[in-house]
């Protein structure tokens, strides 16, 4: 597919000094120029004869490591330990870990066998509005396997943003729309970051809030809310404003059709994951790139008043 340029201003290019440590200057580049991307099909393994055990899954030689925590070989030998005929697996490493692959990636993955009463699930890093949108998108929760041999085991490969991911992501955010039904959105919506997962610390943050405020602007903190109250403020919210991370996707099933996201980048740790969302649904992605500080970075208020301007 062909995907649009990011929107930027005059000299943020130079401000990046550092990426991402899971992200590469080919695919940051050709996010931020935009061009001809081409998206890997979702694909479904069946593998036969697997030990499930913790966090990993061990196949003769082969060994994955979809779930979180560390490897627990004796567990293997464990008079709990379940023999299971078949099973279809809906999680993944990277959502196991990250909280925006869990929205991202984890929640459109349960769609691929819904009804299935063989889906289950690893171990997975412990997110306190998890319960709050599965209720919200009604996704059942696969039961917890940590220990177990299974006779046939399906595994997915759906990392890419393609065209069958899309449709999934459609009919999660129809499923939430239909769920507030009649919901009046403001003119934007500034998802504060706060003090969780890695830093990422703006230092001009409140002069920010006060700039997006005077504009209409809700400023909400996920971490002082519930699922229902998080989407209930970010949905049809036209434009999404917030420091690159995984609190960006409180948002993406909430956003307005035809929307756009306001990511600022911290320049050592410059990330554009959320533009592969946006390019995929037709949604519009700026982002600005800060200066360091010694404590984190900061935004020129200038120049979020232009990009807002480009939006709006």
């Amino acid at each position: 597919m062909v995907v649009p340029p990011a929107l930027y201003l005059d000299g943020a290019i130079e401000r990046i000094k550092a990426l991402s440590p899971w992200r590469s200057w080919n695919i940051e580049m050709l996010l931020v120029n935009g061009g001809t991307v081409h998206h890997a099909a979702s694909r479904a393994h069946l593998i036969e004869k697997v030990d499930l055990v913790g966090a990993f899954l061990y196949a003769g030689a082969a060994r994955a490591n979809p779930g979180y925590g560390r490897e627990e070989l004796i567990l293997r030998n464990s008079p709990q330990r379940r023999a299971i005929p078949t099973a279809n697996l809906i999680s993944n490493n990277a959502g196991s870990h990250f909280f925006g692959n869990y929205l991202l990636d984890d929640f459109p993955l349960a769609l691929l066998a819904e009804n299935s009463d063989e889906n289950i699930s690893m171990v997975t890093k412990s997110y306190e509005h998890e319960p709050g949108y599965r209720e919200l998108l009604s996704l059942r929760n696969a039961p917890l396997v940590q220990n177990a041999r299974i006779e046939q085991l399906i595994l997915y490969t759906d990392f890419a943003q393609n065209s069958l991911k899309a449709s999934r992501y459609q009919v999660l955010r129809s499923r939430m729309q239909n769920k507030f039904a009649g919901a009046t959105a403001k003119p934007g919506v500034y998802i504060k970051r706060g003090r969780t997962g890695e830093l990422r610390a703006l230092d001009n943050e409140l002069e920010i809030e006060q700039l997006l405020d005077a504009v209409g602007f809700d400023i909400i903190e996920p971490a002082r809310l519930s699922a229902e109250e998080i989407a209930r403020r970010t949905l049809g919210a036209p434009i999404v404003v917030s420091v690159e991370g995984s609190h960006l996707s409180h948002a993406i099933f909430t956003v307005a059709d035809g929307g756009a996201f306001l990511v600022l980048q911290p320049p050592d740790r410059f990330a554009m994951p959320y533009k592969e969302f946006t390019d995929r649904l037709e949604m519009r992605f700026a982002f600005l790139v800060g200066n360091k500080t010694t404590g984190g970075f900061m935004i020129p208020p200038n120049d979020v008043r232009r990009m807002l301007d480009r939006l709006m």
